[in-house]
């Protein structure tokens, strides 16, 4: 999957664990820039070993080192990973380590997906998945955009909720607003140029 749809993906799954978090225990979930940013970045930092996903652009050397080094969709892939970089978070806040965590497995949720597959539980040799579909397809921009759409639904449900309180930030705002606004054309324009 594309980075944007990652993105997308992260932050609808901790929208949609914030509102059962919410319904169930009565525990609310922050909804700030700091947790929109964590799951973002979580969302798409296992792709940090791969020097043409967006993330490793953005570092070509360190993806490159870490391809040769580790192997594509290699340790950052694993559940190991998604823990060794939540955990760190839990010294700020517990509920921004709970974000992290929430952004980096719902990627390899969507890796899982795409060829050529994980096997998150490495050194151990067990596949995790089903492979539906190949990186940058059609359905990149499908589940991008329907995560899209769930999370407006979530946020929505969210604001006309009690727990409207805890989105009172205004750069929380912005940040959500740009995201939305930035994720479609981000989506369709990387899918684009690989279809």
């Amino acid at each position: 999957m594309n980075g944007g749809t990652h993105v997308a993906i992260a932050n609808l799954s901790y929208l949609t664990l914030g509102l059962v978090a919410q319904s169930q225990t009565g525990m609310d979930l922050p909804v700030d820039w700091t947790h929109v940013a964590v799951v973002s970045l979580s969302g798409v930092f296992a792709d940090i070993d791969c020097p043409t996903a967006w993330l490793g652009l953005q570092i070509p050397l360190l993806g490159r080192l870490l391809e040769r080094a580790l192997g594509r969709r290699g340790w950052t892939h694993t559940f190991w990973a998604a823990l060794a970089f939540s955990l760190p978070w839990s010294l700020i806040d517990r509920s921004l380590a709970l974000a992290a965590l929430a952004g980096y497995l719902s990627h390899l949720l969507g890796d899982s997906l795409t060829w050529p597959g994980l096997l998150p539980w490495r050194p151990l040799r067990l596949p995790f998945g089903i492979v539906l579909f190949r990186n940058g397809s059609f359905w990149d921009v499908v589940i991008g955009m329907s995560a899209i759409i769930g999370s407006w639904i979530c946020l929505v449900h969210r604001v006309g909720s009690a727990a409207a309180r805890a989105i009172q930030d205004p750069l929380t705002w912005g940040m959500i607003l740009l995201l939305v606004a930035l994720l479609p054309g981000w989506l369709l324009s990387t899918t684009i140029r690989r279809i």
